[in-house]
């Protein structure tokens, strides 16, 4: 029988808090099988006792779900492996399952996994991002397109949607996307002295966003029907019910909200709120102590808000 679903992440420092979190909902809506984890540096913490075989560390969260951690290079820059770690799991360590998922381990799931997987039926699962829409016409598009014909790649302006680089969803028969990807990332690596900085703070460079901008020229040349949500799937404009991902150079784990509105008079946001209730269980991310600690912080900045507001 083949394995219905996998699902990859990335991770170094201490973003092994937010994969401690996606965990923690992954389990809440029911997902059973493997959270396959690159990461660089060290094991977390909460990783202790886990197993080693062929060079994966295996931690087992409960009897239903295991987390398989794999090593990278310390000169791996993590967003650009994506493609690659996915591709990897499919035809190498997991080339019976039907469906592979990749979350960014600063998202939290909200809504039941099976709907995931009902998802993917329709299409390559792909979310718009907060700066999305962005027309066929746009200069940008066109940037893009004059670029690859260079290296014999024909890109099609084919949709408005400008999609996060944070989650995709597919079926085996659909990894041509992830190859896509891949592709347009190694022409870009190529060319580019620098991926892991090129076009930051300048959106006039084509390559603002390297590997975010890689998936979205990929889905315009990559042979695949897909279904797209919009940014609400992500609460990133909007909130919604499918998941949420806290996009802030800050991360919840991070955040002192106290200080956050004292100072600018921001009250803990939504995505704020799903990360704290998934710090506990199974996986404690914080201490007790850190645990009511957060929570109070969080209790009284939602209140002196209010009050400022």
């Amino acid at each position: 029988m083949k394995n219905p679903s996998t699902i990859c992440t990335v991770f170094e420092g201490h973003y092994h808090k937010g994969v401690a979190a996606l965990v923690n909902s992954l389990i809440a809506h029911g997902y059973e099988g493997i959270v396959w984890a690159a990461y660089k540096g060290y094991l977390p913490p909460w990783a202790d006792g886990a197993t080693q075989e062929g060079g994966v560390a295996i931690k087992a969260i409960n009897d239903k779900l295991s987390v398989h951690f794999v090593r990278l290079a310390d000169t791996v820059f993590l967003p650009y492996c994506k493609p690659d770690f996915m591709l990897d799991v499919l035809e190498n360590k997991m080339p019976d399952v039907e469906k592979i998922f990749f979350f960014d381990c600063d998202i939290i799931v909200k809504c039941r996994f099976s709907y995931f997987e009902e998802w993917v039926e329709n299409g390559v699962a792909l979310c718009e991002d907060v700066n999305s829409p962005l027309p066929t016409s746009h200069p940008l598009r066109f940037q893009w397109k004059h670029y690859f014909e260079k290296h014999g790649i024909l890109v099609e302006n084919r949709d408005n949607y400008y999609v996060n680089g944070g989650f995709i969803g597919l079926k085996q028969a659909d990894k041509d996307i992830l190859e896509k990807w891949r592709l347009v990332q190694d022409i870009m690596r190529a060319e580019l002295k620098d991926i892991k900085t090129v076009g930051f703070k300048d959106r006039t460079n084509p390559f603002h966003r390297t590997d975010q901008d890689a998936l979205n020229i990929a889905k315009d040349i990559a042979d695949c029907t897909y279904s797209i949500a919009d940014a609400t799937a992500m609460d990133l404009q909007n909130y919604g019910y499918i998941m949420s991902h806290a996009v802030g150079e800050q991360k919840p784990w991070q955040k002192n909200w106290l200080l956050f509105v004292i100072k600018h008079g921001q009250r803990p946001t939504m995505t704020d709120r799903v990360f704290m209730n998934y710090i506990d269980t199974p996986l404690s991310i914080f201490s007790q102590k850190e645990r009511f600690m957060k929570r109070w912080n969080m209790k009284l900045a939602s209140a002196l808000g209010r009050v400022l507001a």
